[in-house]
Protein backbone atom coordinates (compact mmCIF):
# COMPACT_ATOMS: atom_id res chain seq x y z
CA UNK A 1 0.00 0.00 0.00
CA UNK A 2 1.77 3.10 -1.23
CA UNK A 3 2.08 6.03 1.29
CA UNK A 4 0.71 9.48 0.86
CA UNK A 5 3.42 12.02 2.35
CA UNK A 6 2.28 14.80 4.03
CA UNK A 7 4.13 16.88 0.51
CA UNK A 8 1.87 15.05 -1.55
CA UNK A 9 -1.36 15.68 1.00
CA UNK A 10 -0.36 19.18 0.50
CA UNK A 11 -0.18 19.42 -3.25
CA UNK A 12 -3.22 17.28 -4.00
CA UNK A 13 -5.49 19.70 -1.36
CA UNK A 14 -3.85 22.88 -3.60
CA UNK A 15 -5.41 20.80 -6.48
CA UNK A 16 -8.14 20.38 -5.11
CA UNK A 17 -8.89 23.77 -3.93
CA UNK A 18 -7.93 24.96 -7.59
CA UNK A 19 -10.81 22.91 -8.62
CA UNK A 20 -13.23 24.11 -6.65
CA UNK A 21 -11.75 27.81 -7.19
CA UNK A 22 -12.03 27.54 -11.31
CA UNK A 23 -15.84 25.86 -11.14
CA UNK A 24 -17.34 28.27 -8.86
CA UNK A 25 -15.18 31.39 -9.64
CA UNK A 26 -13.48 32.32 -5.90
CA UNK A 27 -10.20 34.18 -5.30
CA UNK A 28 -7.85 34.95 -3.20
CA UNK A 29 -6.61 37.80 -6.15
CA UNK A 30 -8.45 40.79 -6.57
CA UNK A 31 -10.88 41.01 -9.09
CA UNK A 32 -11.19 45.00 -9.25
CA UNK A 33 -11.27 46.83 -12.49
CA UNK A 34 -8.75 46.11 -15.04
CA UNK A 35 -5.68 49.15 -14.46
CA UNK A 36 -5.80 48.17 -11.11
CA UNK A 37 -5.85 44.77 -10.98
CA UNK A 38 -2.85 44.87 -13.60
CA UNK A 39 -0.90 47.58 -11.27
CA UNK A 40 -1.42 45.58 -7.96
CA UNK A 41 -0.44 41.90 -9.43
CA UNK A 42 2.58 43.64 -10.96
CA UNK A 43 1.70 42.23 -14.44
CA UNK A 44 4.65 41.55 -17.11
CA UNK A 45 3.67 43.36 -20.41
CA UNK A 46 6.68 43.21 -22.98
CA UNK A 47 9.09 42.37 -20.83
CA UNK A 48 8.87 45.15 -18.10
CA UNK A 49 6.66 45.46 -15.17
CA UNK A 50 3.30 47.44 -16.23
CA UNK A 51 2.88 50.95 -15.62
CA UNK A 52 0.22 54.39 -16.19
CA UNK A 53 3.54 56.16 -16.11
CA UNK A 54 3.82 58.37 -19.69
CA UNK A 55 0.84 56.43 -20.61
CA UNK A 56 -1.44 58.39 -18.38
CA UNK A 57 -4.33 58.48 -20.98
CA UNK A 58 -4.46 54.77 -20.67
CA UNK A 59 -5.89 55.26 -17.12
CA UNK A 60 -9.67 55.56 -17.65
CA UNK A 61 -9.86 53.82 -20.56
CA UNK A 62 -8.54 50.57 -19.02
CA UNK A 63 -11.18 51.18 -16.20
CA UNK A 64 -14.00 51.74 -18.75
CA UNK A 65 -16.56 48.74 -18.43
CA UNK A 66 -19.01 49.50 -21.27
CA UNK A 67 -19.95 46.71 -23.41
CA UNK A 68 -19.44 48.59 -26.81
CA UNK A 69 -16.44 50.51 -27.06
CA UNK A 70 -13.96 51.87 -30.04
CA UNK A 71 -10.57 52.78 -30.49
CA UNK A 72 -9.41 54.88 -33.22
CA UNK A 73 -5.70 55.02 -33.02
CA UNK A 74 -2.30 55.76 -34.00
CA UNK A 75 0.60 53.18 -33.68
CA UNK A 76 1.90 52.07 -30.40
CA UNK A 77 0.22 53.48 -27.88
CA UNK A 78 -0.33 49.74 -25.67
CA UNK A 79 -4.30 49.91 -27.43
CA UNK A 80 -3.20 45.87 -28.62
CA UNK A 81 -1.68 45.65 -25.26
CA UNK A 82 -4.87 46.47 -23.24
CA UNK A 83 -7.08 44.68 -25.73
CA UNK A 84 -5.33 41.33 -24.98
CA UNK A 85 -5.15 41.89 -21.18
CA UNK A 86 -9.10 42.60 -20.97
CA UNK A 87 -9.47 39.79 -23.09
CA UNK A 88 -7.92 37.38 -20.40
CA UNK A 89 -9.00 39.36 -17.44
CA UNK A 90 -12.53 38.84 -18.83
CA UNK A 91 -12.31 35.39 -18.83
CA UNK A 92 -11.31 34.75 -15.53
CA UNK A 93 -13.59 37.40 -13.56
CA UNK A 94 -16.27 37.94 -15.83
CA UNK A 95 -18.23 34.61 -14.27
CA UNK A 96 -19.72 31.41 -15.88
CA UNK A 97 -22.13 33.70 -18.74
CA UNK A 98 -18.46 34.65 -21.25
CA UNK A 99 -18.46 30.90 -22.52
CA UNK A 100 -16.09 32.45 -25.79
CA UNK A 101 -13.99 35.11 -26.40
CA UNK A 102 -13.21 35.61 -30.26
CA UNK A 103 -9.94 38.13 -31.10
CA UNK A 104 -9.71 39.06 -34.52
CA UNK A 105 -7.29 40.14 -36.56
CA UNK A 106 -7.30 40.96 -41.03
CA UNK A 107 -5.43 37.78 -41.79
CA UNK A 108 -4.49 34.04 -40.36
CA UNK A 109 -0.52 35.30 -40.58
CA UNK A 110 -1.69 38.39 -38.35
CA UNK A 111 -3.41 35.97 -35.25
CA UNK A 112 -0.31 33.54 -35.78
CA UNK A 113 2.20 36.16 -35.20
CA UNK A 114 -0.12 37.85 -32.15
CA UNK A 115 -0.29 34.09 -30.58
CA UNK A 116 3.84 33.38 -30.82
CA UNK A 117 4.54 37.18 -30.31
CA UNK A 118 2.51 38.91 -27.72
CA UNK A 119 0.12 36.33 -26.03
CA UNK A 120 2.11 33.10 -25.49
CA UNK A 121 4.96 35.41 -23.69
CA UNK A 122 2.20 37.19 -21.47
CA UNK A 123 1.28 33.95 -20.51
CA UNK A 124 4.81 32.94 -19.96
CA UNK A 125 6.14 35.88 -18.09
CA UNK A 126 3.05 36.28 -15.81
CA UNK A 127 3.05 32.26 -14.49
CA UNK A 128 1.17 33.38 -10.91
CA UNK A 129 -1.66 34.99 -12.55
CA UNK A 130 -2.61 34.25 -16.06
CA UNK A 131 -0.35 31.26 -16.08
CA UNK A 132 -2.14 29.56 -13.51
CA UNK A 133 -5.28 30.08 -15.40
CA UNK A 134 -4.44 28.81 -18.58
CA UNK A 135 -5.88 25.13 -19.75
CA UNK A 136 -5.19 23.33 -22.63
CA UNK A 137 -2.89 25.67 -23.85
CA UNK A 138 -1.11 23.96 -26.50
CA UNK A 139 -3.23 25.34 -29.30
CA UNK A 140 -1.80 28.31 -30.99
CA UNK A 141 -5.09 29.53 -32.39
CA UNK A 142 -7.50 28.68 -29.49
CA UNK A 143 -6.99 28.71 -25.80
CA UNK A 144 -8.69 27.84 -22.32
CA UNK A 145 -8.51 30.50 -19.74
CA UNK A 146 -10.32 29.30 -16.83
CA UNK A 147 -13.72 28.29 -18.34
CA UNK A 148 -13.56 30.05 -21.38
CA UNK A 149 -12.81 29.23 -24.53
CA UNK A 150 -10.08 32.16 -26.23
CA UNK A 151 -10.21 31.86 -30.02
CA UNK A 152 -7.87 33.58 -32.44
CA UNK A 153 -8.85 33.78 -35.74
CA UNK A 154 -8.22 35.83 -38.83
CA UNK A 155 -11.10 37.82 -40.84
CA UNK A 156 -10.54 36.74 -44.43
CA UNK A 157 -11.59 33.42 -44.00
CA UNK A 158 -15.48 32.37 -43.66
CA UNK A 159 -13.75 29.17 -41.94
CA UNK A 160 -12.54 31.63 -39.14
CA UNK A 161 -16.16 33.65 -39.32
CA UNK A 162 -17.62 30.92 -38.62
CA UNK A 163 -16.50 29.71 -34.88
CA UNK A 164 -17.97 28.75 -32.08
CA UNK A 165 -20.79 31.48 -30.37
CA UNK A 166 -18.94 34.38 -29.00
CA UNK A 167 -19.81 36.44 -25.92
CA UNK A 168 -17.45 39.18 -26.26
CA UNK A 169 -15.13 39.78 -29.54
CA UNK A 170 -12.30 42.08 -29.88
CA UNK A 171 -11.51 43.59 -33.70
CA UNK A 172 -7.90 44.65 -34.06
CA UNK A 173 -7.31 46.30 -36.99
CA UNK A 174 -10.80 46.57 -38.46
CA UNK A 175 -9.73 48.81 -40.71
CA UNK A 176 -7.94 45.86 -42.83
CA UNK A 177 -10.60 43.32 -42.43
CA UNK A 178 -13.18 42.70 -45.20
CA UNK A 179 -16.82 44.30 -43.92
CA UNK A 180 -18.43 40.89 -44.98
CA UNK A 181 -16.42 39.16 -42.94
CA UNK A 182 -17.06 41.66 -39.94
CA UNK A 183 -20.73 41.17 -40.35
CA UNK A 184 -20.50 37.52 -40.53
CA UNK A 185 -18.30 37.33 -37.19
CA UNK A 186 -21.05 39.20 -35.42
CA UNK A 187 -23.92 36.81 -35.99
CA UNK A 188 -21.49 34.70 -33.41
CA UNK A 189 -23.21 36.98 -30.31
CA UNK A 190 -26.64 36.52 -31.42
CA UNK A 191 -27.40 34.71 -28.51
CA UNK A 192 -24.92 36.18 -26.10
CA UNK A 193 -26.50 38.02 -22.60
CA UNK A 194 -23.43 40.07 -22.53
CA UNK A 195 -22.59 41.13 -26.10
CA UNK A 196 -19.30 42.53 -25.61
CA UNK A 197 -17.75 44.53 -28.81
CA UNK A 198 -14.42 46.32 -28.87
CA UNK A 199 -12.84 47.96 -32.24
CA UNK A 200 -9.49 49.22 -32.38
CA UNK A 201 -7.75 50.53 -35.78
CA UNK A 202 -5.80 52.80 -37.42
CA UNK A 203 -7.57 54.41 -39.80
CA UNK A 204 -7.85 54.52 -43.39
CA UNK A 205 -10.63 56.92 -44.90
CA UNK A 206 -13.14 59.13 -43.58
CA UNK A 207 -16.58 57.59 -42.99
CA UNK A 208 -15.06 54.03 -43.58
CA UNK A 209 -14.59 51.60 -40.81
CA UNK A 210 -12.83 52.50 -37.32
CA UNK A 211 -13.49 56.14 -38.43
CA UNK A 212 -17.44 55.66 -39.38
CA UNK A 213 -18.01 53.65 -35.96
CA UNK A 214 -16.10 56.76 -33.95
CA UNK A 215 -18.56 58.75 -35.45
CA UNK A 216 -21.16 57.29 -34.49
CA UNK A 217 -19.76 57.13 -30.83
CA UNK A 218 -19.59 59.83 -28.07
CA UNK A 219 -16.07 60.52 -29.56
CA UNK A 220 -13.74 61.17 -26.42
CA UNK A 221 -10.45 63.01 -26.73
CA UNK A 222 -7.60 63.47 -24.55
CA UNK A 223 -7.50 67.03 -23.67
CA UNK A 224 -4.49 68.62 -21.72
CA UNK A 225 -4.70 71.20 -19.32
CA UNK A 226 -2.78 74.37 -19.22
CA UNK A 227 -0.59 74.51 -15.85
CA UNK A 228 -0.84 78.28 -16.42
CA UNK A 229 -4.50 79.44 -17.39
CA UNK A 230 -6.03 76.24 -17.14
CA UNK A 231 -7.69 75.86 -20.31
CA UNK A 232 -8.04 72.02 -22.07
CA UNK A 233 -6.42 71.86 -25.53
CA UNK A 234 -7.09 69.41 -28.13
CA UNK A 235 -3.95 68.88 -29.60
CA UNK A 236 -5.20 66.50 -32.55
CA UNK A 237 -7.84 69.23 -33.21
CA UNK A 238 -5.37 72.30 -33.28
CA UNK A 239 -2.74 70.48 -35.59
CA UNK A 240 -0.11 71.57 -36.25
CA UNK A 241 -0.44 74.61 -34.59
CA UNK A 242 -0.58 73.44 -31.07
CA UNK A 243 3.65 72.43 -31.92
CA UNK A 244 5.53 75.68 -31.37
CA UNK A 245 9.16 76.58 -31.67
CA UNK A 246 9.80 77.53 -27.34
CA UNK A 247 13.48 78.90 -26.40
CA UNK A 248 15.28 76.31 -28.92
CA UNK A 249 13.09 73.40 -28.76
CA UNK A 250 9.41 72.26 -30.24
CA UNK A 251 6.90 71.81 -27.32
CA UNK A 252 2.91 70.98 -26.98
CA UNK A 253 1.46 74.66 -26.90
CA UNK A 254 -1.84 75.54 -25.12
CA UNK A 255 -3.93 77.02 -27.73
CA UNK A 256 -5.16 80.19 -25.55
CA UNK A 257 -1.47 81.22 -23.89
CA UNK A 258 1.10 79.16 -25.73
CA UNK A 259 2.31 77.95 -22.62
CA UNK A 260 4.03 74.29 -22.54
CA UNK A 261 1.58 71.40 -21.54
CA UNK A 262 2.44 68.30 -19.81
CA UNK A 263 0.61 65.25 -21.78
CA UNK A 264 -0.02 63.32 -18.80
CA UNK A 265 -2.17 66.79 -16.96
CA UNK A 266 -5.02 65.56 -19.11
CA UNK A 267 -7.98 64.14 -19.29
CA UNK A 268 -10.95 62.64 -21.39
CA UNK A 269 -13.84 64.94 -22.60
CA UNK A 270 -16.50 63.59 -25.19
CA UNK A 271 -17.78 65.53 -28.06
CA UNK A 272 -21.21 64.06 -28.12
CA UNK A 273 -21.93 63.06 -24.55
CA UNK A 274 -25.96 62.73 -25.32
CA UNK A 275 -24.58 59.52 -26.94
CA UNK A 276 -24.17 56.80 -24.37
CA UNK A 277 -24.61 53.18 -26.85
CA UNK A 278 -20.88 53.50 -27.70
CA UNK A 279 -17.55 54.92 -26.12
CA UNK A 280 -15.77 56.19 -28.35
CA UNK A 281 -11.66 57.49 -27.85
CA UNK A 282 -9.11 58.54 -30.64
CA UNK A 283 -5.64 57.96 -30.11
CA UNK A 284 -2.70 60.27 -31.07
CA UNK A 285 1.07 59.98 -30.91
CA UNK A 286 1.24 63.80 -30.33
CA UNK A 287 0.66 62.83 -26.50
CA UNK A 288 2.70 59.81 -26.51
CA UNK A 289 6.05 60.33 -24.31
CA UNK A 290 8.19 58.54 -25.96
CA UNK A 291 11.69 59.40 -27.21
CA UNK A 292 11.10 58.62 -30.86
CA UNK A 293 7.56 60.59 -30.45
CA UNK A 294 8.43 63.21 -29.16
CA UNK A 295 6.69 66.72 -30.65
CA UNK A 296 9.99 68.00 -33.02
CA UNK A 297 10.15 64.51 -34.18
CA UNK A 298 6.23 64.77 -35.54
CA UNK A 299 6.68 68.13 -36.46
CA UNK A 300 9.41 67.25 -38.42
CA UNK A 301 7.88 64.21 -40.29
CA UNK A 302 5.03 66.62 -40.94
CA UNK A 303 6.94 69.20 -42.28
CA UNK A 304 9.06 66.50 -44.50
CA UNK A 305 7.08 63.55 -45.45
CA UNK A 306 5.83 62.83 -48.85
CA UNK A 307 3.11 60.14 -47.67
CA UNK A 308 0.61 62.13 -45.95
CA UNK A 309 -1.69 60.18 -45.53
CA UNK A 310 0.43 57.49 -42.94
CA UNK A 311 1.15 60.28 -41.36
CA UNK A 312 -2.02 61.23 -40.41
CA UNK A 313 -3.67 57.60 -39.85
CA UNK A 314 -0.58 56.16 -37.97
CA UNK A 315 0.74 59.30 -36.30
CA UNK A 316 -2.22 61.84 -35.61
CA UNK A 317 -4.86 58.80 -35.76
CA UNK A 318 -6.94 60.53 -37.86
CA UNK A 319 -8.64 59.47 -41.22
CA UNK A 320 -7.22 60.78 -44.27
CA UNK A 321 -7.78 60.85 -47.89
CA UNK A 322 -5.25 62.74 -50.41
CA UNK A 323 -8.17 65.10 -52.59
CA UNK A 324 -7.30 62.91 -55.93
CA UNK A 325 -8.42 59.99 -53.95
CA UNK A 326 -11.79 61.32 -53.51
CA UNK A 327 -13.96 63.40 -55.01
CA UNK A 328 -15.93 66.61 -52.77
CA UNK A 329 -19.74 66.95 -53.12
CA UNK A 330 -18.83 70.49 -54.66
CA UNK A 331 -16.12 69.01 -57.21
CA UNK A 332 -19.41 67.30 -58.90
CA UNK A 333 -21.78 70.51 -58.14
CA UNK A 334 -19.08 72.41 -60.30
CA UNK A 335 -19.76 70.27 -63.57
CA UNK A 336 -23.38 71.41 -63.38
CA UNK A 337 -24.45 73.54 -66.30
CA UNK A 338 -28.18 75.32 -66.76
CA UNK A 339 -30.14 72.47 -68.39
CA UNK A 340 -32.21 70.50 -66.70
CA UNK A 341 -33.35 66.78 -66.24
CA UNK A 342 -34.17 65.80 -69.94
CA UNK A 343 -37.02 63.20 -70.94
CA UNK A 344 -36.01 62.51 -74.14
CA UNK A 345 -33.37 63.11 -76.65
CA UNK A 346 -33.02 63.11 -80.92
CA UNK A 347 -29.44 62.04 -80.43
CA UNK A 348 -27.86 58.86 -80.17
CA UNK A 349 -26.55 58.50 -76.10
CA UNK A 350 -25.57 56.02 -73.63
CA UNK A 351 -27.12 54.49 -70.40
CA UNK A 352 -25.46 53.27 -67.40
CA UNK A 353 -27.77 50.95 -65.21
CA UNK A 354 -26.82 49.79 -61.70
CA UNK A 355 -29.13 47.69 -60.46
CA UNK A 356 -30.18 46.50 -56.25
CA UNK A 357 -33.33 47.25 -54.88
CA UNK A 358 -34.17 49.75 -57.30
CA UNK A 359 -32.16 50.85 -60.74
CA UNK A 360 -30.21 53.62 -60.83
CA UNK A 361 -29.77 55.26 -64.57
CA UNK A 362 -27.85 57.95 -65.89
CA UNK A 363 -27.76 58.80 -69.52
CA UNK A 364 -25.10 61.06 -71.39
CA UNK A 365 -24.15 61.71 -74.71
CA UNK A 366 -20.96 63.37 -76.56
CA UNK A 367 -20.30 67.21 -76.43
CA UNK A 368 -18.21 69.55 -78.32
CA UNK A 369 -16.06 70.39 -76.30
CA UNK A 370 -16.36 68.19 -73.11
CA UNK A 371 -15.73 64.70 -72.96
CA UNK A 372 -19.34 64.44 -72.52
CA UNK A 373 -22.99 65.36 -70.63
CA UNK A 374 -25.24 63.75 -68.39
CA UNK A 375 -28.99 64.54 -69.54
CA UNK A 376 -30.69 62.54 -67.81
CA UNK A 377 -30.35 60.73 -63.92
CA UNK A 378 -33.08 59.02 -62.35
CA UNK A 379 -34.39 56.24 -60.32
CA UNK A 380 -36.65 53.25 -61.14
CA UNK A 381 -38.58 50.65 -59.69
CA UNK A 382 -36.08 47.56 -59.73
CA UNK A 383 -35.83 43.97 -58.52
CA UNK A 384 -38.86 43.83 -55.88
CA UNK A 385 -41.01 41.78 -58.77
CA UNK A 386 -39.78 38.02 -59.55
CA UNK A 387 -40.99 38.64 -63.26
CA UNK A 388 -38.71 41.36 -63.74
CA UNK A 389 -41.68 44.14 -65.56
CA UNK A 390 -40.08 46.80 -63.56
CA UNK A 391 -37.41 46.31 -65.84
CA UNK A 392 -39.64 47.27 -69.17
CA UNK A 393 -39.44 50.68 -67.74
CA UNK A 394 -35.35 50.69 -69.38
CA UNK A 395 -37.24 49.62 -72.48
CA UNK A 396 -38.69 53.11 -72.63
CA UNK A 397 -35.34 54.99 -71.59
CA UNK A 398 -34.05 53.21 -74.88
CA UNK A 399 -36.74 54.41 -76.91
CA UNK A 400 -36.90 57.67 -75.97
CA UNK A 401 -33.24 58.26 -75.90
CA UNK A 402 -32.19 56.31 -78.46
CA UNK A 403 -29.22 54.63 -76.48
CA UNK A 404 -26.85 53.01 -79.05
CA UNK A 405 -25.11 51.68 -76.14
CA UNK A 406 -26.05 50.18 -72.12
CA UNK A 407 -24.23 48.79 -69.78
CA UNK A 408 -25.74 47.12 -66.97
CA UNK A 409 -24.14 45.77 -63.70
CA UNK A 410 -24.43 41.70 -64.30
CA UNK A 411 -25.41 41.37 -60.32
CA UNK A 412 -27.58 40.45 -58.12
CA UNK A 413 -30.05 39.79 -60.97
CA UNK A 414 -28.84 38.36 -63.81
CA UNK A 415 -32.09 36.79 -65.28
CA UNK A 416 -33.51 40.47 -65.59
CA UNK A 417 -29.95 41.87 -66.61
CA UNK A 418 -29.82 39.33 -69.17
CA UNK A 419 -33.13 39.53 -70.73
CA UNK A 420 -32.86 43.06 -70.97
CA UNK A 421 -30.19 42.63 -72.91
CA UNK A 422 -31.24 39.87 -75.02
CA UNK A 423 -34.02 42.41 -76.04
CA UNK A 424 -31.28 44.73 -77.01
CA UNK A 425 -29.06 42.73 -79.14
CA UNK A 426 -25.55 44.45 -79.69
CA UNK A 427 -27.19 47.52 -77.41
CA UNK A 428 -27.00 46.79 -73.78
CA UNK A 429 -24.16 44.52 -72.59
CA UNK A 430 -23.95 43.14 -68.92
CA UNK A 431 -20.90 44.19 -66.80
CA UNK A 432 -18.74 41.57 -64.53
CA UNK A 433 -15.93 42.67 -63.02
CA UNK A 434 -12.10 41.42 -63.52
CA UNK A 435 -9.47 42.54 -61.12
CA UNK A 436 -7.29 41.13 -62.93
CA UNK A 437 -7.71 42.19 -66.10
CA UNK A 438 -5.43 45.47 -67.63
CA UNK A 439 -6.49 47.93 -70.69
CA UNK A 440 -9.31 47.72 -72.97
CA UNK A 441 -12.88 46.65 -72.20
CA UNK A 442 -13.47 43.90 -73.78
CA UNK A 443 -17.09 43.48 -75.20
CA UNK A 444 -19.00 39.94 -76.43
CA UNK A 445 -21.49 41.02 -78.47
CA UNK A 446 -22.85 37.79 -79.23
CA UNK A 447 -23.06 36.99 -75.36
CA UNK A 448 -24.23 40.21 -74.29
CA UNK A 449 -21.23 41.12 -71.74
CA UNK A 450 -18.49 43.54 -71.20
CA UNK A 451 -15.47 42.84 -68.39
CA UNK A 452 -13.43 45.19 -67.15
CA UNK A 453 -11.17 46.24 -64.05
CA UNK A 454 -13.31 48.04 -62.17
CA UNK A 455 -10.60 50.21 -60.69
CA UNK A 456 -9.44 51.22 -64.13
CA UNK A 457 -12.76 52.23 -65.13
CA UNK A 458 -13.88 54.58 -61.51
CA UNK A 459 -10.35 56.05 -62.76
CA UNK A 460 -11.65 57.04 -65.75
CA UNK A 461 -15.35 58.48 -64.68
CA UNK A 462 -13.50 59.62 -61.72
CA UNK A 463 -11.17 61.94 -63.79
CA UNK A 464 -13.90 62.96 -66.01
CA UNK A 465 -15.53 64.68 -62.99
CA UNK A 466 -12.48 65.71 -61.43
CA UNK A 467 -11.20 67.72 -64.39
CA UNK A 468 -14.18 69.26 -65.08
CA UNK A 469 -14.65 67.18 -68.73
CA UNK A 470 -17.93 65.91 -68.28
CA UNK A 471 -21.44 68.28 -67.92
CA UNK A 472 -24.28 67.95 -65.58
CA UNK A 473 -27.44 68.94 -65.21
CA UNK A 474 -27.68 72.07 -63.01
CA UNK A 475 -27.32 71.44 -59.49
CA UNK A 476 -30.72 73.15 -58.36
CA UNK A 477 -32.22 69.72 -58.83
CA UNK A 478 -33.02 67.14 -55.97
CA UNK A 479 -31.67 64.03 -57.97
CA UNK A 480 -28.40 66.17 -59.07
CA UNK A 481 -27.68 66.53 -55.54
CA UNK A 482 -28.20 63.28 -54.24
CA UNK A 483 -25.79 62.08 -57.16
CA UNK A 484 -23.29 64.30 -55.90
CA UNK A 485 -23.42 62.49 -52.46
CA UNK A 486 -23.69 59.15 -54.47
CA UNK A 487 -20.17 60.43 -56.12
CA UNK A 488 -18.53 61.73 -52.63
CA UNK A 489 -19.06 57.90 -51.26
CA UNK A 490 -16.64 56.37 -53.02
CA UNK A 491 -13.01 56.18 -52.22
CA UNK A 492 -9.22 54.98 -53.73
CA UNK A 493 -7.12 53.01 -51.20
CA UNK A 494 -4.10 51.23 -51.31
CA UNK A 495 -4.43 47.59 -50.36
CA UNK A 496 -1.63 45.00 -49.75
CA UNK A 497 -1.57 41.62 -50.36
CA UNK A 498 -0.75 39.60 -46.73
CA UNK A 499 0.24 36.82 -48.39
CA UNK A 500 2.39 38.35 -51.28
CA UNK A 501 3.21 41.86 -50.18
CA UNK A 502 2.12 43.03 -53.63
CA UNK A 503 0.09 46.25 -53.30
CA UNK A 504 -2.79 47.55 -55.64
CA UNK A 505 -5.60 49.89 -55.61
CA UNK A 506 -9.49 49.66 -54.72
CA UNK A 507 -11.92 51.35 -54.56
CA UNK A 508 -13.84 51.73 -51.01
CA UNK A 509 -17.74 51.86 -51.55
CA UNK A 510 -20.59 53.53 -49.63
CA UNK A 511 -18.69 56.12 -47.05
CA UNK A 512 -21.51 57.07 -45.18
CA UNK A 513 -23.86 56.82 -47.65
CA UNK A 514 -25.89 54.87 -51.26
CA UNK A 515 -23.12 54.88 -54.60
CA UNK A 516 -25.44 53.46 -57.07
CA UNK A 517 -25.50 56.69 -58.87
CA UNK A 518 -21.29 56.67 -59.09
CA UNK A 519 -21.63 53.61 -60.50
CA UNK A 520 -24.17 53.88 -62.70
CA UNK A 521 -22.27 57.07 -63.88
CA UNK A 522 -19.25 54.79 -64.32
CA UNK A 523 -20.83 51.98 -66.40
CA UNK A 524 -22.05 55.25 -68.88
CA UNK A 525 -18.46 56.69 -69.13
CA UNK A 526 -17.65 53.42 -70.21
CA UNK A 527 -19.97 53.36 -73.29
CA UNK A 528 -19.19 57.30 -73.87
CA UNK A 529 -15.23 56.61 -74.20
CA UNK A 530 -14.93 52.67 -75.71
CA UNK A 531 -18.05 53.03 -78.39
CA UNK A 532 -17.33 53.11 -82.26
CA UNK A 533 -17.73 56.51 -83.55
CA UNK A 534 -21.10 55.93 -85.72
CA UNK A 535 -23.31 53.12 -84.44
CA UNK A 536 -27.21 52.43 -85.22
CA UNK A 537 -27.37 55.20 -87.18
CA UNK A 538 -31.41 53.74 -87.99
CA UNK A 539 -31.84 55.30 -84.62
CA UNK A 540 -31.04 58.72 -85.36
Amino acid sequence: MAVITEAHKTDMFAELINSIDQKFGGSSETSSDLGQWAVNNEIMLDGKKFTFKKHEYLIEPYSDKHPYQVEIKATQLGLTSKAMLRVFHTARYGGDSYRGIGYYFPSRTDVTDLSKTRIDPLIDDNPETIGQWMRDTNAANVKKIWNTNLYLRGMRSRVGAKSSPMDFVVFDELDEAPPKMVDMILERMAHSEEGELLYLSNPTLPDYGIDRLFQLSNQMYWLIKCPKCNHYTDLVGTFPECLLMARGRVIRACEKCHAELDPSKGAWFAKRPDITDIHGRQFSQLYSQTKMTNPEKILHTFQTTNNLTDFYNLKLGIAYVEAQNRLSVQQVLDCCGDRGIASSCDEGTFMGVDQGNNLHVVIGKPHPKRAGEVIHIGEYLGNKGKEGGSWKQLDELMARFKVMRCVVDGLPETKHARAFAERFPGRVFLLFANVHQKGSYRWDERAHLVSANITETLDASHRLIADCDIILPRKSSDVVQEFARHCHAVAKKLEEDDETGSSRYVYIHRLAGPDHYVMAFDYMVMCLLDAPALMFPELL
